[in-house]
């Protein structure tokens, strides 16, 4: 027979391989793709100061956060909750919070004693805050974890709705969006009873990396880093990617006349090699993998070499744009444990 507990982690395998596998199938490329843009670009001139000023808000403004389910498992309990967002309406989110008996993950490291360390945890383009399931045996370890639904995913879906749109601008504007989401879901963590505000550490998969690369750059309170699949610089993105929501962009400005310059110019509010600069005195990992046709070799590689922190560190996998699962939860227990 088998435990309770065994066939919980069955089960969130299970849900995981289900939930990588369905990424598979919506990330195939179309065919035939578009051309690459053909126009030279210079770098596009950034004011930091004006792209920050896009962001800025009275962390003061209430959240009005409302719990609106709890579920019990043996060494933590399942918080159901959402907060308002910036951008108008009310963010979904869930924190996996460990009982009493459970010792904070290196307690010693404590900025508020008894109170337990958190990462907050953003999904990739086409999952949504369940993923956070597969770390799900962290609060055992004394470690809490948080996820939100991204724009128009999960609980936010809306009919023909995507993050990512064939106009840039509006895809760009929807990434901001997300940003400002996670800002607030950082807000969220400062003020939640039981957690350790100086110890919030952050891990974004793909979409989750790339706009987790702008909010972590914003705000220092992010003290250790995991950006998987990440990347920068769209224009090589773009150029390299065979996947279909960004060949559907690519498109979209082709058919338009658009060249390679507008692209930075929309992009630059939200482009990591903007933001990744910025973030330095704090640990930084990547996870990549060696055959990604996603994000493409030359633009991870751009990231990891412009991240402004000097304790970075790089995990390869043998694998394309959909990292090994069974590997994954334990590499990234492994980094907080020794940097959060």
């Amino acid at each position: 027979m088998i435990s309770s507990s065994k066939f919980f982690l069955v089960t969130l395998s299970i849900a995981a391989i289900a939930i990588f596998g369905s990424l598979q199938t919506a990330a195939q490329p179309l065919a035939p793709p578009p051309p690459p843009f053909i126009d030279d670009i210079e770098n596009i001139p950034v004011d930091f100061n004006e792209i920050a000023a896009a962001y800025a808000y009275d962390r003061s403004i209430p959240l009005n956060v409302e719990i609106t389910n709890k579920q019990d498992f043996p060494s933590f309990t399942k918080i159901y909750f959402s907060y308002d967002s910036l951008n108008g309406g009310r963010v979904p989110a869930v924190i996996m919070m460990p009982k009493n008996h459970v010792k904070p993950m290196k307690e010693e490291r404590a900025t508020v004693p008894g109170a337990f360390p958190v990462v907050f945890f953003m999904h990739f383009h086409v999952a949504d805050k369940s993923m956070a399931d597969i770390f799900s045996t962290w609060p055992g370890y004394g470690l809490a974890v948080m996820a939100i639904d991204g724009v128009f995913r999960g609980g936010r879906e809306e009919k023909n709705k995507d993050i990512l749109e064939p106009d840039p601008v509006v895809s760009a504007k929807h990434m901001m969006m997300q940003v400002k989401d996670i800002l607030r879901g950082f807000d969220a963590l400062a003020q939640w009873e039981g957690i350790d505000p100086g110890r919030i550490g952050y891990m974004g998969i793909s979409m989750g990396a790339l706009t987790g690369t702008v909010a972590t750059a914003l705000d220092a309170r992010v003290k250790s880093i995991i950006l998987a699949d990440g990347a920068a610089d769209f224009s090589l993105i773009f150029d390299q990617s065979d996947y279909g929501s960004l060949q559907e962009i690519k498109k979209y400005m082709n058919d338009r006349g658009l060249k390679k310059r507008d692209l930075m110019e929309t992009f630059k509010f939200v482009e990591p090699a903007v933001f990744a600069p910025r973030i330095t005195g704090r640990p930084v990992m990547f996870m990549n993998g060696e055959e990604d046709t996603t994000m493409t070799l030359p633009a991870m590689k751009k990231l990891h070499e412009v991240t402004g922190s000097d304790k970075k560190k790089v995990l390869w996998y043998k694998s394309g744009h959909i990292l090994p699962v069974e590997k994954i939860p334990s590499d990234a227990l492994k980094w907080f444990r020794g940097t959060l």
